[in-house]
């Protein structure tokens, strides 16, 4: 997927979650991740910076990629 190749591209190797959204051009919101992460669905490499919540930019990928879903065709 062209999308998630240059997304991978321009996401810093680390990123606070309550950039997700503004990263992730609004297709993932910070609320929504938190959501995912406390119900243990979000991404597994996560870790505190301070108080803040952070990912790693390979692995928010391979979970961006297993939460893809290619559109039904009519």
């Amino acid at each position: 997927m062209k999308g998630i190749e240059n997304l991978k591209n321009t996401l810093p190797v680390i990123f606070a979650r309550r950039e997700v959204g503004r990263l992730t051009g609004g297709i993932i919101q910070p609320g929504t991740m938190a959501n995912l992460d406390s119900i243990g669905q979000g991404v597994s490499d996560r870790f505190l910076v301070g108080r803040k919540i952070c990912y790693n930019r390979d692995s928010f990928i391979t979970w961006l990629l297993s939460k893809v879903k290619e559109p039904k065709s009519k």
